[in-house]
């Protein structure tokens, strides 16, 4: 299933449909000697600590005791886990996407914690399934936006979303590996703004990975990485005239 918004920029890929699908995660491509490699997310990671406006995760701010809600079972996973909990934050990370129809948010964590194995049972493709559902469910939060949700929020929850199924289909994590794909997803990503996504397509456009080369474009997607904060060591090419 694949949902599309009414305004193109936030247009999702259609997904493949495939009888085979990998169990494992496939090893990190190698970086081009001009461009650093991509920078995976990880089952060690906490990216979502600072990329997920949407979810306000801030340890040690709240202490949720009686969870109702699927944001009160999201903001307990988060306290578990940055506190490695791990089967603790599992469990209310399910919660969080399933209690009530879910937020989308908590499928985004339900999905990384399956695809990763943070205390439950390992399925990339499970995993991939509940990260597409979060993004598909951000596009469709964006688009009511009249009825006054804080848009913020559910522009970063996409962000991330897109970005996660970009990974996935770039790496093989719960689906079969599908690197023009990938680009399609982290070109959406970085079209709304995320310096990771940014990064990755970067990098996909100086190599020659799920699209033809283009080292001005490359460029151009460095740049914005790089002024939002990313480091441009090994990047002296990106300013020169003739990638402007």
């Amino acid at each position: 299933m694949s949902v599309y918004s009414n305004y193109s920029y936030y247009e999702l890929p259609p997904t493949p449909i495939s009888s085979s699908q990998p169990s494992s995660p496939n090893p990190p491509p190698a970086g081009a000697p001009s461009a650093p490699a991509p920078t995976a997310s990880t089952a060690g990671g906490n990216r979502f600590r600072t990329k997920s406006s949407a979810g306000h995760a801030k340890a040690g701010e709240v202490e949720i005791t009686d969870p109702k809600t699927p944001q009160d079972y999201l903001q307990l996973g988060i306290q578990h886990h940055l506190e490695n909990r791990l089967p603790e934050s599992a469990a209310a990370f399910e919660k969080a996407a399933t209690l009530n129809g879910g937020c989308g948010v908590g499928m985004l964590m339900w999905g990384l914690a399956q695809r990763h194995g943070w205390g439950c049972a390992k399925s990339e493709v499970a995993g991939f399934r509940w990260l597409r559902r979060a993004a598909e469910l951000a596009v469709s939060d964006l688009e009511k936006g009249k009825e006054g949700m804080d848009m913020g929020a559910v522009r970063s929850e996409m962000v991330l979303a897109i970005y996660e199924v970009g990974q996935s289909f770039y790496r093989g994590w719960g689906v079969e590996k599908d690197k023009d794909m990938a680009v399609q997803y982290f070109r959406v990503a970085a079209r709304l703004g995320d310096p990771d996504a940014q990064q990755e397509l970067a990098f996909c456009l100086v190599n020659g990975k799920g699209c033809k080369k283009d080292k001005r474009e490359a460029a151009k997607w460095y740049r914005a990485a790089v002024a939002q904060g990313a480091s441009d060591i090994g990047l002296a090419w990106i300013y020169k005239d003739k990638y402007q």
